[in-house]
This record gives structure tokens, sequence and C-alpha cells, in this order.
């Protein structure tokens, strides 16, 4: 299993061992992932995940809070009158809060170890500025190397819309331009200036995003790269 439906509660039958079965083969999968160090789209939506799956139980509180109560007697010292819900035991919500009661601390539990390996990969990376910078730089150049290798990676990105989601609240829109090897020779402002001659981008932020280690670049570097950029453009 590879993603997890949003509806995956309540889409199909509601069986406490299949929705355990269900939970547990998606997070296996998940944790195969986080491994190998691919750490996106998987930790965004375990983290959509654990909190639609506790915002329900929260609102199931809230819903069987509201039903009218009946005094069932009164018990104490002191004098105190107990109340018992007017809504009849239903097996199948009985059911449903065992699937949660299941599901939500593996959830955090994933959750907190995609956030830990993500942090832990972040603070291995440096972002640097190349040369000044622009007044507005929404747009620019990453240059992506790795410290043990000559292997260059240069995208162009650009800052769009905010959201709460995203690595960092703002949207990347990210296009490879080139995969290069950068020699002894080769600066990053000479790359910089070569870029400025041969695209249409006069007066471009520029970056580089030194990695230690290789890890996937679309699973990982470019989303922590996204959160990276966003510290220090916004």
């Amino acid at each position: 299993m590879t993603t997890l439906p949003y509806d995956w509660l309540t889409q199909n039958r509601i069986d406490t061992e299949y929705k355990q079965y269900v939970v547990l083969a998606y997070l296996q999968s998940v944790g195969r992932r986080f491994a190998d160090s691919q750490l996106h789209p998987d930790l965004p939506e375990v983290k959509r995940h654990y909190e639609a799956t506790l915002h329900f139980r929260r609102g199931k509180g809230t819903l069987m809070a509201a039903f009218p109560k009946r005094v069932a007697g009164i018990s104490g010292p002191p004098p105190r009158i107990d109340y018992e819900s007017e809504l009849p035991a239903d097996a199948l919500l009985d059911e449903v809060d065992e699937i949660v009661d299941f599901a939500l601390p593996r959830f955090s539990a994933t959750l907190t170890e995609g956030k830990q390996r993500w942090d832990d990969l972040a603070a291995t990376l440096t972002l640097e500025p190349i040369g000044l910078m622009p007044l507005r730089p929404d747009e620019g150049y990453l240059f992506l190397h790795y410290a043990t290798s000559t292997d260059l990676s240069i995208y162009q990105y650009r800052l769009t819309l905010y959201d709460d989601q995203a690595p960092g609240g703002r949207m990347v829109h990210w296009q490879l331009r080139e995969r290069t090897q950068r020699t002894i020779g080769t600066t990053f402002e000479r790359l910089k200036l070569d870029l400025i001659r041969r695209y249409n981008l006069p007066n471009p932020a520029t970056f580089r995003l030194e990695c230690q280690r290789r890890v996937p670049e679309q699973e990982t570097l470019l989303p922590i790269a996204q959160q990276l950029l966003n510290s220090v453009v916004c």
C-alpha cells in the first residue's frame, strides 16, 4: 500500500480488524520510504491523516455531548445528580472508537519519526546566497550540489501563493534548468552570470544548497529547500 484514502475510516466496511490492517499496511510502507530518506509527500499526508482523525474524535465528542440527557439518579455524598445520554448505545460507533484509538497513536508516532528525520537532514544542509540579493528575491536559482561530488543540479524557483500546508508557508514552483559537473575553476558566481546571459531573468536571487550526503531530490531535498528558502526570503 502506498497511499491511504482520506475517507479510509468510513470507506468500505467498518470492521476493526480490517481497518487496523489497512492502517498498519499504509504506515509500514511510509516507514520504508522514511528509511530511504523519502519524506515527501508522505510526511504531510501522515500529518493530515493524524489531524483529520483527531478532529473526528473531538467532533464526535462534541456531538455526543450535544444530545439530551436524562436524570439517572443521585449519588454522593456530597449529593450529585447523575445524568446519562438519551442516545442509545451503538455497536458501530463503539467499533469506530476502537479503530480511532488504534490509529491515532500510530499516526502520531510515524509523524514524529518523519519530523525528526526532516530536522536531522535539514541540519546537515547549508543554504547560502550567491552575490548580491535583489529587492524582490521571490524568483531566482538554486544550485544544488553535494560536498563529496562534482554533480550539480540547477533549479529555477518561483515563490507563489501562501499555503499553511506547504513547507515554510509558501508554495515554490521548481523548474530544472540543467544537470552539470562543477570543476575546480568553475565558481558559483560564474555560473550565475552564465545563467543571466542565457535566460530571461536579469537580476535573479541565487542560492547554493550544499548537501553532505545524497538523498532523493524530489522527495526530500527540494521540499526542505522550499522551507529553507521561505525562511530567508519571506
